[in-house]
């Protein structure tokens, strides 16, 4: 009947994990970031080749796992990918990083690890990035399996493997391996203290082969995705140059606390209150707990310390950095999550009056985030007074398609193209313009731009165009204003049919 129970538990929370990662995965407008990682995906399928760019993008396990998505429903071309079918790589991504607390099942107890799952099941941060094609979530997934991998009782040195993949995903797994590193030299300096310690000399002798076996597995992994399976050497170099060369975009400084009022800050924006302090919350429980408590195990004991730590450090390096965007704290959050997921352990010792407190405590918590995480991904999916949603892109481009079909049926004797785009901030515009063949991109408008019938700016074009164009202001993101320039031809020919 337990085993029964646990199982019926287990579907509850991936059946969470599932519905609000999967529910009308596709409607939401392409963000510029998924626009640029659906590109790359094509550019790989369209030469069955890969280049890996050291100076603006990340590694290429994103763009791997999608292609073999697109290629699963029918598609190998450029205009032929849709949405659903790139974002259903985080999407399954975020659903197995629900699952991942299972592997700790025998080591943490059931309580804990079922708590942890649905803390990862219903956060909103990790809903709403599991929903978006970018590399977070693949990253938090393979971060997770090497925590759970080192965890285990039995062999750790595997844990090679999943950290090499975080190295073929995104350059900023050093700093995982950084509060890693720097967690683990700590507690075993603490552990010097006890009587059963491990001194240097014995730990380099127990753990100089398992560690010399990751780090080979580790980067043979990484050298497998980054030379595209031994064909494209430069990519070895270029993985290691990224850390020297790479630029990030301008306009993402945030100041040091940044973060904590991202996640710790309750506010009230578009009738709904946003918050994660709740659960930060049970996990400071989870951790005075392991401080005061007599029966609690030494390996949830380590555990928890290891999780709070860790999220500190990882809190504390990303605040350093200038560069800030909501979804680098999907990894530190993980964190958070599984550690939350301990306070589980305290519930076998509690009375049955205590147990009814702390479940409905952690039943509130839970609903919280759930309606938080459909707010989010619900009608503030794309509204810039959703926390999540960062530069999101505007809802009115979803209508950009049928529109310029109906364009096209005024003329049926012309066409739209060549199609023209000038500026430099206009991602994701070419994920919506993907279907058509001719389409050229200008920082500066060009000679004779009078002459396309169709001309997208992210600027004012008014000097070239007010004689022979008609503008049309359009949504891009919040932060970009887009006029659409018609041809008096095609435009009058539209109005002539409606």
């Amino acid at each position: 009947m337990k085993r029964s129970i646990l199982i019926i538990c287990w579907l509850g929370v991936l059946l969470t994990g599932v519905f609000l990662r999967f529910d009308d995965l596709g409607s939401r407008p392409f963000h510029a970031d998924e626009a640029t990682g659906a590109r790359i995906t094509a550019q790989r399928l369209e030469s069955n080749n890969y280049v890996f760019d050291p100076v603006h993008y990340h590694g290429p396990t994103l763009s791997g796992a999608a292609m073999v998505s697109a290629r699963l429903h029918g598609m190998s071309r450029w205009a032929e990918l849709e949405k659903a079918a790139l974002r259903l790589v985080p999407a399954l991504a975020g659903c197995l990083l629900v699952l991942i607390p299972i592997l700790g099942r025998k080591r943490f107890g059931d309580p804990a690890m079922l708590l942890a799952g649905l803390a990862l099941a219903s956060s909103p941060l990790l809903v709403y990035y599991s929903r978006m094609f970018i590399h977070e979530m693949i990253l938090a997934l393979f971060g997770a399996l090497a925590l759970f991998q080192v965890a285990s009782a039995k062999r750790w040195w595997p844990a090679g493997i999943w950290i090499g993949l975080m190295f073929a995903t995104k350059e900023t797994f050093v700093i995982s391996l950084l509060a890693w590193g720097a967690v683990g030299g700590l507690l075993y300096l603490l552990s010097l203290r006890r009587a059963d310690r491990i001194l240097p000399l014995e730990m380099i002798k127990q753990q100089a082969r398992p560690a010399l076996i990751a780090m080979g597995l580790g980067i043979l992994v990484a050298l497998i995705f980054y030379t595209n399976g031994f064909t494209y050497w430069k990519g070895a170099v270029d993985s290691v140059r990224t850390y020297f060369i790479y630029e990030v975009v301008e306009g993402h400084d945030k100041p040091f606390a940044y973060y904590f009022q991202l996640m710790l800050q309750p506010r009230e924006l578009a009738g709904t209150w946003w918050f994660e302090t709740s659960l930060l919350l049970l996990a400071g429980a989870a951790l005075v707990v392991s401080c005061i408590s007599t029966t609690l195990n030494r390996p949830s004991r380590l555990a928890i310390q290891f999780l709070a730590l860790s999220a500190l450090f990882h809190f504390l390096i990303y605040s350093l950095i200038a560069y800030k965007t909501p979804w680098l704290m999907v990894v530190p959050w993980v964190h958070v999550c599984l550690l939350a997921g301990f306070l589980g352990t305290t519930l076998a010792t509690r009375s049955k009056r205590q147990k009814a407190i702390i479940l409905v405590v952690l039943a509130t918590v839970m609903s919280i985030q759930f309606i938080q995480s459909r707010q989010a991904t619900g009608r503030l999916a794309s509204d810039e007074r959703n926390p999540y949603a960062y530069v999101p892109t505007s809802d009115d481009i979803e209508t950009l398609k049928p529109w310029l079909d109906s364009l096209d049926a005024a003329v049926p004797e012309l066409t739209l193209e060549p199609v023209g785009v000038i500026g430099s901030e206009y991602w994701p515009l070419p994920w919506y313009l993907r279907r058509y063949e001719k389409v050229g991109y200008w920082a500066e408008a060009p000679p004779s731009l009078e002459r396309l019938p169709l001309v997208f700016s992210t600027g004012d074009l008014t000097a070239d165009l007010s004689e022979s164009h008609v503008p049309i202001p359009r949504g891009l993101r919040t932060d970009t204003p887009m006029t659409v320039w018609v041809r008096e031809d095609f435009w009058e020919a539209a109005l002539s049919t409606d």
